[in-house]
């Protein structure tokens, strides 16, 4: 979803090339002096990292890239520790205590995801500060992706400066070697990343990138009852199902009845035979002309900065179709 500018790709590569965030540094101290040496070995030869650090192909890779990354990372791991691997390294909590002088493989394999998410998190937190407005910028995102509902603006002042959420869409609670992956970071509203998605793994389940949802779902109607309502949602591939259940497009979707209302009330205000009645009094205008100009804010909609894009687009053209 993020895009970056080719000349601050180099600028941010050396920004992740320092000893603060190199493995082989990190490990030089004390606290890991004792640490039991198949983790340490583990932790070396970590495929997405080279001398320490990540490697730049990392950074920029393709959605489709990161499944490579994720299942030679597993593979690896459940080689060095076992089949149960994989499930003790995404059931770990980032906040658990180990030893790394342990001789237990299973409190090894935590250690693991204890070192590699504290490496990473902290390599997101200062990314965040340093470049995350750059990156949505150049991006020129407006409106969230998962929802298409919330603007995601960047607001600033001589004072202060607020930035939109950056959602992992898989979690770095999980995934944490994703953490600064750009193509895993979705810049969303407040209300899609903290309070309805969270930490829930989209890993080989959702559709990315998440906005083509807005592209394939359909809206419809009953005028009688002024309801809203998914029209297509049984026709739906399951990794678009699981966008829509997650981010409560029905449910949310359905209390915009005041769009349904003001394209309504607009037709039975201005019609046919109203329109004809207009055009005849402007000179040079036909009959569709002057409802395009009526309709105006419904027959030019641009769906990268209006909110609900697809709601009021469906709508229109169906409500339309009724005259």
């Amino acid at each position: 979803m993020l895009k970056i500018d080719p000349n601050e790709k180099q600028d941010l590569v050396n920004y992740f090339n320092k000893n603060v965030y190199n493995t082989i540094e990190i490990l030089k101290d004390n606290s890991y002096s004792n640490i039991n040496s198949d983790i340490k070995d583990f932790l070396l030869d970590l495929d997405f990292e080279e001398n320490g650090i990540i490697k730049e192909n990392i950074l920029f890779m393709s959605h489709q890239e990161i499944f490579t990354i994720v299942n030679d990372f597993f593979e690896n791991l459940e080689n060095c520790f076992g089949n149960n691997a994989k499930q003790i390294f995404l059931n770990t909590s980032v906040e658990i205590s180990c030893s790394f002088s342990t001789i237990d493989n299973d409190e090894k394999i935590k250690c693991i995801k204890k070192f590699i998410s504290r490496k990473y998190n902290k390599m997101y937190k200062n990314f965040r500060t340093s470049y995350a407005k750059k990156l949505i910028e150049y991006s020129d995102m407006r409106i969230c992706p998962y929802c298409n509902r919330n603007y995601i603006n960047i607001i600033e002042n001589e004072n202060r400066t607020i930035i939109p959420d950056l959602d992992h869409f898989y979690p770095k609670s999980k995934y944490p070697f994703l953490s600064v992956v750009l193509s895993n970071l979705v810049p969303s509203c407040l209300s899609c990343n903290e309070r309805i998605k969270g930490s829930i793994d989209f890993y080989s389940q959702a559709m990315y990138p998440p906005n083509k949802l807005f592209g394939i779902i359909e809206f419809d109607f009953d005028i009688y009852l002024n309801k809203i309502y998914l029209k297509n949602y049984e026709s739906l591939d399951d990794e678009y199902k699981v966008l829509v259940d997650t981010f409560l497009i029905q449910e949310s979707y359905a209390t915009h009845t005041e769009i349904l209302k003001s394209i309504t009330n607009k037709y039975l205000k201005y019609k046919k035979s109203k329109l004809k009645d207009i055009a005849n009094y402007a000179y040079g205008l036909t009959e569709n002309e002057m409802e395009k100009i009526v309709f105006y804010e419904y027959e030019f909609l641009n769906k990268k900065t209006e909110l609900l894009y697809k709601l009021k687009k469906d709508l229109y053209e169906k409500i339309g179709g009724l005259k």
